[in-house]
């Protein structure tokens, strides 16, 4: 799991509100190692009604509640846009740049072949390679209009389409999953097959839940 993470735990829809919280820390806490979370206000919310069912509403986001009164067409629209935006953005700062390998290609050659090519020599190639370098300077100027992770390369190289559908599957899971019977899903690694694999899970998980039931965004450490 990463250091900072926002974890979605599904929770019965018989789990009263002030319960929420509580029931979906301690999922969260038997099924990972986190050591502390919080509730964050990862969903979209459209209705004035029934806010109370909301864990901590604020304006157009809450930190959870009954999934039918959350906006997750919204989010996935929204993440879909987003990640077009800055595909966009990357396309032009990495203009003129070859194609780059991503990190998990270095770090393999170096765990097979450690006599002859060692961890070290593997994160030199991988940052020198120009594409990459690019990217760094780009998110190391003061004012740059947004960031762009090194992490997301082999999504940006599959071009717009490809990169802002993972911004779709990716807006309402966030960072793991756990399902209400405590089992915990999350990609194993940044390798963008592991992060398809995880979201094609995550989303056959929560298209099978009854709108009645209930989602808490968690940020853990």
């Amino acid at each position: 799991m990463p250091r900072t993470a926002v974890v979605i735990v599904c929770l019965p829809h018989s789990t009263p509100t002030d319960l929420l919280v509580t029931e979906a820390t301690t999922l969260l806490t038997a099924a990972t190692t986190a050591t502390a979370a919080s509730p964050a206000g990862h969903f979209a919310v459209s209705t004035r009604l029934r806010r109370r069912h909301l864990i901590q509403p604020w304006q157009r986001t809450a930190a959870g509640g009954p999934i039918r009164l959350l906006d997750l067409d919204h989010m996935r629209a929204s993440g879909y846009r987003g990640f077009l935006h800055r595909w966009h953005i990357w396309n032009q700062v990495v203009a003129g740049t070859r194609p780059a390998q991503p990190p998990w290609h270095f770090w393999d050659r170096a765990r097979t072949d450690a006599k002859r090519y060692n961890m070290h020599r593997a994160r030199q190639d991988y940052l020198a390679q120009p594409r990459i370098t690019v990217m760094r300077t780009y998110n190391a100027l003061p004012h740059r209009l947004l960031h762009l992770p090194t992490s997301h390369l082999e999504a940006f190289q599959t071009g717009p389409d490809g990169y802002a559908n993972l911004g779709l599957l990716c807006a309402v899971p966030a960072d793991g999953l756990v399902t209400a019977d405590g089992a915990y899903r999350c990609a194993p690694s940044d390798r963008l097959a592991d992060q398809l694999s995880y979201l094609d899970e995550a989303q056959q998980l929560l298209a099978g839940l009854d709108p009645r039931e209930r989602l808490v965004a968690l940020a853990c450490d």
